[in-house]
């Protein structure tokens, strides 16, 4: 059997950093963010071996949490995002 998927890392700032089945394989799972070096404090499984939505009832299936943004950072000249963190969801 294989499994497909990713999951869903947040640090105590909110960065958020996704990693793919595979690498995670080969590693550990992520406890400091590669952006700030604070402690990763959530983590969420997204399973995709079967799909993502549910054909019949178009609901997601994977586990995929969508994510609420806390802030955003913008370029002064050209308003494009340049960061994004997001509020620490409640399990």
């Amino acid at each position: 059997m294989s499994y497909e998927g990713y999951s869903q890392y947040l640090c105590e700032n909110g960065h958020e950093t996704v990693i793919d089945a595979m690498e995670e394989c080969f590693g550990e799972d992520l406890k400091i963010c590669p952006r700030c070096s604070k402690p990763i404090v959530w983590r969420n499984c997204v399973d995709t071996t079967n799909g993502s939505w549910d054909e019949k009832t178009d609901e997601r299936i994977d586990g995929y949490v969508e994510l609420e943004i806390k802030n955003q950072i913008r370029c002064d000249k050209c308003n494009s995002i340049l960061g994004t963190t997001y509020k620490i969801p409640k399990e």
